[in-house]
């Protein structure tokens, strides 16, 4: 199966302006089916090794990276996603797969064993990750996200806003996790993702941003700053 690549543009935009550009966008593009007018909460709980390797590739600006994380949606532990995110320089691209709230646990418990063998050749990625690079999961980082779709180009809008991380991964399935706040509330990360082209409606949008557009990264900034 080829991998689809897909190119990646990230902002970091007042509050007001995140309201004010979602409304503007919602009038030509398709709000998330899983979302709806409220958005939901997204969870990740991201691994690096002894090292810090993904963050300091992160912080070095390192063109090309990756990194594992797992990740659920809304507090809903029947569906777990274990993700490795890659980047080429402004393109991304995510390899995924199921996993259920038992493997996450036994992860989290240091029981990797089963991994060696699985039938899932992401699983069996991360578990060489975690034998030979000492991969460990090292924080959990919580949004809340509006997203938007536009399919001339498959274009996504997402609007993360209240990002805050706790670094006790063992708390993964706690409903009230102890995190602490990674930005000012006032701001929010703005991301747009699409294929080959960005549609001129969409383009046109963006030129009304008052910020340029910068790198952000939420997990280097849970790490710094919670």
């Amino acid at each position: 199966m080829k991998e689809q690549w897909r190119a990646e543009l990230k902002y970091t935009v007042a509050a007001a302006e995140s309201r004010m550009l979602a409304a503007r966008m919602a009038a030509f593009m398709e709000r998330d089916i899983h979302g709806g007018k409220t958005g939901y909460l997204v969870r990740s709980l991201y691994f690096d090794n002894f090292y810090n390797k993904a963050l300091r590739e992160k912080l070095d600006g390192v063109g090309i990276r990756e990194k594992f994380r797992i990740r659920c949606y809304d507090g809903n532990f029947g569906f777990i996603r274990l993700e490795k995110k890659s980047k080429r320089y402004n393109a991304g691209n995510k390899t995924q797969c199921r996993v259920t709230a038992e493997e996450t646990q036994r992860v989290l418990d240091g029981d990797i064993g089963w991994m060696a063998e699985d039938e899932r050749a992401l699983v069996r990625e991360l578990y060489l990750r975690m034998q030979m690079g000492i991969y460990r999961p090292t924080v959990i980082v919580d949004y809340d996200r509006e997203a938007l779709t536009y399919a001339p180009g498959n274009v996504r809008v997402t609007f993360d806003r209240r990002i805050r991380g706790c670094h006790q991964p063992q708390l993964f399935f706690s409903e009230n996790l102890p995190s602490i706040p990674a930005i000012s509330p006032d701001r929010v990360v703005m991301e747009v993702k699409y294929d080959d082209y960005l549609p001129d409606i969409v383009n046109r949008t963006l030129l009304t941003v008052k910020t340029k557009e910068q790198a952000f990264s939420k997990y280097a900034a849970c790490r710094i700053m919670c």
